[in-house]
């Protein structure tokens, strides 16, 4: 029971790290071939176990107890146990980069992790089975946190003890280990027998072929020609292709997901410095203009007002959607032609839209780069553009996961600093009612000031050939392949 899946990356195995995903394939390899302490249902999106079978929260001390499953094995036999849970949080405060969540501030606020050896009162193994986490006051939120891959488990024994590096990614805490890989992505992923989510209907064997390194070839090409069975929701793939796909060809099924991926202009450090809030806006709303236009005129999208789930948690009030229309009738085409770099992700149609933009707004240069300029690491202000084009996953309720992300990656306009403020002083609020309204406050005010400016909403789409059956959740952009079975 082989699944062959195009997979939008080229890299080598050893390029995935889970204390630094940026990108939502690093995401999902990382998912399959690794598990977290906590995992969310993909029924009801509320937190389940996951290496952890059960966890509960000491009212008394205010602890949090983590107990390990007794059966997890590797595929080499090595039995995951909470020395190797806890050697994962201390690896990734050590490393200290993740992008979903800020763990050090809530579990070691004031202790500087230089290594694995360094003490943090904040974790503490009972026995081979139990951790418990000490972030000194019940946070009913930690549970979300742990559920992002970032706080994989990942076995002491496949990680290098001096550069922390994994090296090992066959003996695997998830559902599927590394079979065989080569340099240039493709990767053969085998199920683990000894995992909690096996069963002898999933995909037995998994393999990953790149999809996009014949610039010929799409990914749908590469479907038509019976070359590859499943196309997942990251592919990139407008919800109007896959229709299509879907009354040309009787062996596809279709797998959508609840209205969850923005796209949104997001203006960058070098937008925030030169230019104002108004101009800002006056580029966004012409812009949308002609982006939103063209998106809108597709089949499976919708127009959107606002950035996070207008269905769901951080939504405008009644009156800050009034005052935002309000602000935005009066806005006018921009004043004034000036340099004005803007990069669209790779699934904006470029050769469509960039005559039309460049011909409306003199003076603007319009290009395709598939960088998020927060992770970028570009050297200077002017190699930046002043705002990018891209998609981003919402959700519907309060996953404290994808709102630091966002924060992370600069989508709310923070330099570093204020990040980690924000994020900090988020987290420190027990009433989730005030919570969310600190939330409320940093999407009215993004909008407001040109920093977000939305455009359209659509599904997730992946495409499975039959008789491959989608158990994918609906409520989620992820690919747990394991979901996945024979009908």
């Amino acid at each position: 029971m082989k699944l062959r899946v195009a997979f939008p990356y080229d890299k080598s195995v050893n390029q995935y790290e889970p204390t630094r995903i940026h990108f939502s394939p690093e995401y999902i390899f990382l998912e399959n071939v690794f598990s977290p302490l906590i995992e969310l249902s993909t029924a009801n999106g509320q937190p389940v176990g996951g290496v952890a079978e059960k966890f509960q929260w000491d009212e008394k001390t205010n602890e949090f107890y983590l107990y390990i499953r007794r059966n997890l094995m590797t595929i080499d036999g090595h039995q995951i146990t909470a020395y190797d849970a806890e050697f994962s949080l201390k690896r990734l405060l050590v490393l200290s980069s993740n992008t979903h969540g800020n763990f050090k501030d809530i579990i070691c606020p004031d202790v500087e992790i230089k290594s694995i050896e360094s003490a943090c009162p904040g974790i503490e193994v009972k026995n081979d089975f139990t951790l418990v986490l000490r972030p000194g006051k019940k946070m009913p939120f930690l549970t979300h946190l742990l559920t992002a891959i970032d706080f994989a488990v990942i076995p002491k024994k496949s990680v290098d003890p001096k550069t922390l590096a994994i090296l090992d990614y066959k003996n695997t805490s998830g559902p599927y280990y590394v079979d065989s890989s080569d340099d240039k992505g493709r990767i053969n992923l085998r199920a683990n027998p000894g995992h909690y989510h096996y069963t002898q209907n999933l995909p037995q064997e998994i393999e990953l072929i790149p999809s996009r390194v014949n610039k010929e070839k799409s990914s749908i090409d590469l479907y038509k020609e019976g070359k590859v069975d499943h196309l997942m929701t990251i592919e990139g793939i407008g919800p109007e292709k896959t229709l299509q796909i879907a009354q040309e060809l009787s062996d596809a099924s279709l797998h959508t997901t609840m209205d969850i991926k923005m796209m949104a202009i997001f203006f960058t450090e070098r937008g925030l410095k030169e230019l104002s809030a108004e101009e800002r806006l006056a580029y966004g709303k012409a812009i949308k203009g002609i982006v939103g236009t063209y998106f809108l005129s597709q089949p499976g999208y919708q127009n959107r007002t606002q950035f996070l789930a207008p269905f769901g948690d951080g939504q405008l009030s009644k009156s800050q959607q009034e005052e935002l229309n309000e602000i935005i009738k009066k806005i006018n085409q921009p004043k004034k032609s000036i340099q004005f770099e803007l990069s669209l992700f790779r699934y904006v149609p470029i050769e469509v839209l960039k005559e039309q933009l460049e011909m409306l707004l003199p003076g603007i240069h319009v290009y395709q780069e598939n960088k998020i300029p927060a992770f970028a690491g570009y050297k200077s202000l002017k190699e930046i553009p002043h705002a990018f084009v891209a998609n981003v996953d919402i959700s519907f309720n309060e996953d404290i996961s994808l709102i630091t992300y966002a924060i992370n990656a600069g989508l709310f306009g923070m330099n570093k600093a204020e990040q980690k403020h924000w994020i900090k002083d988020y987290m420190s609020i027990m009433d989730k009612e005030k919570r969310l309204e600190k939330l409320q406050l940093l999407h009215f005010e993004s909008l407001k000031n040109g920093v977000v400016y939305p455009l359209v909403s659509s599904p997730y789409i992946a495409i499975l050939r039959k008789p491959w059956v989608s158990h994918l959740p609906q409520i989620f952009a992820n690919n747990p392949l394991w979901t996945i079975s024979k009908n």
